[in-house]
């Protein structure tokens, strides 16, 4: 199970963010550690990141548009895959760049779901948000 979970994590690091340096990858695998302790997502990485996979509504686009098929640069994969085991193991320690986020998008998309998170930062080519604070009836 171990071995499965470096691979989805390192699989959305590589399809989310393989252009977007460590910052970037290291950004995304935030997103699916907040996702793990969101009672909203599933409690595994592979659940997190394969959620929806092979139907409409689908978490990352990568999981459904078929590019799982075509074969992966083998540089930036062996990057996503060591960067996936040091950050498992701890070797790196993710510091919430993200500021808690749990979702992105590109920068080039707008999904209808943003107007209703709090954006949070822009690290490259990416948006992300978190859970909008609720508000109380006075």
């Amino acid at each position: 199970r171990l071995l499965a979970e470096h691979r989805c994590l390192a699989e959305a690091m590589y399809y989310e963010a393989r252009g977007e340096g460590i910052e970037g990858q290291e950004a995304v695998a935030e997103v699916v550690i907040h996702r793990l302790r969101d009672r909203n997502f599933p409690k595994t990485i592979c659940g997190v990141v394969y959620q929806g996979a092979g139907h409409p509504g689908c978490q990352f686009s990568w999981t459904c548009n078929g590019e799982l098929r075509r074969a992966k640069v083998r540089y930036a994969w062996n990057e996503a895959q060591v960067l996936a085991a040091k950050i498992m193991t701890g070797q790196i320690h993710l510091n919430d760049i993200t500021e808690d986020a749990i979702n992105f998008h590109a920068v080039n998309v707008s999904p209808e779901w943003a107007d209703h998170m709090l954006r949070t930062v822009q690290i490259g080519n990416h948006v992300f948000y978190r859970w909008a604070p609720r508000t109380r009836p006075s």
